[in-house]
């Protein structure tokens, strides 16, 4: 008989943390380092158990270990090596040197706007995949949190997007369809209070409509209430209020 599962596994990668979740159950697994590569060791590990062994794999990373950009608008089609040569470029605008040892997805979008660029550490990206290959595991699908939980959005989705998780934000700005604007950034325990102000602030760089609702998701943030002041529209998905964490990105 074999010790192959036809389930799928899910694995989250979070600072200090790394969740397996499968219909067999769950393991959290912590350290006290806080980059991705330090998880990998407790991921060799684990991985070791033929519980966890599927045919199907999916990684999320936190979006502490993603860094996304949205370029100057191409004003036409461009290849795919193109437009990773372009968010390769904008990256290297904000981050520096350091983003040349990045590797890039991108996100196509009608050539008067931005592509979307998502980007990890290409070692550790790398060093994942030989992880998991030497585990057996054939297919596999690694993915930023926004990707995956962009999909809980509203079809006609129009406004702000905050996705939250324990110490980061991200946000995210679309109207007609075309993401606009994008930022990231550490979030403290007074996150909710300071929302109408970092809004504000993000669109005061943008030629986004004013008093666009805001959709707040969150994930292992624990109860999330709705801001207060302003003019705006503040929209909660629903989300595990109980669940913290690594398991929270797993688990959705």
């Amino acid at each position: 008989m074999s010790l192959w599962s036809a389930d799928s596994l899910r694995i989250a990668l979070a600072p200090g943390e790394a969740a397996l979740l499968n219909s067999r159950g769950t393991r959290v697994l912590a350290t006290h380092e806080r980059s991705a590569a330090s998880l990998l060791p407790l991921l060799d590990e684990a991985l070791a158990d033929p519980a966890w062994h599927s045919r199907r794999i999916e990684v999320v990373l936190s979006q502490h270990f993603v860094r996304h950009v949205l370029t100057p608008p191409p004003g036409k089609a461009l290849r795919r090596k193109e437009e990773t040569a372009l968010v390769t470029a904008s990256l290297r605008e904000i981050y520096g040197d350091e983003a040349g040892n990045w590797k890039v997805q991108v996100l196509s979008q009608p050539p008067q706007y931005g592509l979307v660029g998502a980007a990890v550490d290409a070692a550790f990206a790398q060093q994942l995949d030989a992880l998991l290959a030497r585990h057996g595991f054939r297919d596999v699908t690694i993915r930023p949190l926004a990707s995956v939980a962009a999909h809980r959005l509203p079809k006609t989705f129009q406004g702000w997007w905050v996705l939250a998780e324990p110490g980061w934000l991200s946000l995210f700005g679309m109207t007609d369809g075309v993401w606009q604007h994008l930022a990231g950034l550490p979030a403290d325990a007074g996150w909710v209070a300071a929302l109408p102000e970092l809004i504000e602030r993000e669109a005061a760089w943008t030629t986004l409509p004013e008093q666009l609702d805001v959709w707040i998701q969150a994930f292992g943030v624990g109860a999330v209430s709705t801001p207060g002041g302003g003019d705006r529209r503040w929209q909660v998905l629903p989300h595990d209020s109980q669940t913290y964490g690594a398991l929270a990105l797993a688990g959705f």
